[in-house]
Order: C-alpha cells, then structure tokens, then sequence
C-alpha cells in the first residue's frame, strides 16, 4: 500500500463520522404530537326577521370551515369535533346591535330573549356583520365571526380558537395564527404548550350551561 492512498484512506475515517451525523441530523423526523386532544364545539348561525340582516351561511360552508381549521390546529395535536349547527333568529334589536359592532345585548339575552341549545365547551356564532372586525373572543367559551372577513375563513375560526385556548396576539412575525388580519397559520412551541395544556384542562371539564 503506498503512502499516497495510506494518507487518503486516514482523511476519509475521520471525516466519515461528521458526514454521517450530518445525514442523520438532516434526515430526522420530530415525533407526532400526541396524544391528540378532541374537543367539542357547537356552531350558530345568525339570522334576523330581515333578511338583510341574516347571515348568509350555509351548514356545508361551515363544515368546511371547521375541517380545514382543524387542519391549522393539528399542529399542535388539537382537533374541534362539531357537535351541533344550527340557525338562531335574533330579536331585531340584539341583532342589529351585533352587527354594528356591540355584542353585549346578545350576550344578555341569551336563554332569555333568545335561546341557545347544545352550547359546547367552545361555541361559534356566524353574522352577517360584527363590527369592523373579522372575529372577537367574548368569553372562554365563545366567538363571532363576519361572514365576509377580509381573510380565510377557516383562518378566523382557528385564531378566535387560539383565545379561547388562552393564546393572546403575536405582534412581530405575520406568519403566525396569533397575529391579527393576516392569513398566518404557524403556532410557536411556546404556543402550542399553552394550547395544549388549556385543552387538557377543558377535556376535564364538564361544561354546564349557564
């Protein structure tokens, strides 16, 4: 063996190592969140004695909604299993108040002047307008939704989600969920700890109607 090929074998061992821990490095998968968190949500849609005034949802449209928030959610290995839709006829009064932007009339009325069956542990109301705003967290346990937000549909429904998962704004980078008006998707691993953790608290939870 000449010293030549004796030299060019020795540099090829000792290389070898750092070229096959780079490959690994490069090659390894992170393990699947788990184990998966399901929770329940029901879904109202909005109407009023003037058609005008109702929303235009169908229950079709918000199925494809929830399918494909759940889709952003599984990040963080959390789904949202629909367990109702169904339509809610405001009075004039508390619907006219909503769409221009002041929920707290609905909120007082509910079960009262209005009823609402089958509330979940997290419970989405569709109008036809809410303000200036694409959604709003108004409880723990509740959301509206514009029927013409100025960004994905499902993207409003994930990130009204993510309040009620204990998730506040993302001010710096518009690629995340949390940051408002865009049609960011990305959960942080800070993010997806403190959703988690609020989700197995809610999964123990027996939800009681008010």
């Amino acid at each position: 063996m000449s010293f030549r090929y004796l030299f060019i074998t020795l540099i090829a061992l000792l290389f070898l190592p750092v070229f096959c821990i780079g490959a690994e490095a490069d090659t390894k998968v992170d393990d699947p969140i788990s184990p998966y968190i399901t929770l329940p949500i029901s879904a109202y849609i909005l109407d009023g004695q003037e058609s005008s005034l109702s929303s235009t949802r169908t229950n079709e449209q918000l199925i494809e909604v929830f399918q494909k928030a759940n889709e952003i959610w599984s990040q963080a290995g959390i789904g949202f299993e629909v367990k109702y839709i169904g339509r809610i006829v405001l009075p004039p009064k508390i619907l006219k108040d909503l769409v221009n932007g002041n929920h707290k009339p609905f909120l007082t009325g509910m079960n009262s002047d209005f009823q609402t069956p089958n509330l979940s542990q997290f419970n989405a109301f569709y109008a036809s307008s809410i303000g200036l705003v694409n959604g709003v967290a108004v409880r723990d346990d509740m959301f509206f939704v514009t029927d013409f937000p100025s960004v994905r549909h499902e993207r409003v429904t994930a990130h009204e989600i993510g309040h009620l998962l204990g998730l506040g704004h993302a001010h710096r980078d518009t690629a995340r969920l949390m940051y408002s008006g865009t049609n960011g998707t990305i959960l942080t691993k800070e993010e997806i700890k403190t959703a988690r953790n609020n989700a197995k608290l809610r999964l123990n939870t027996t939800y009681h109607q008010d």
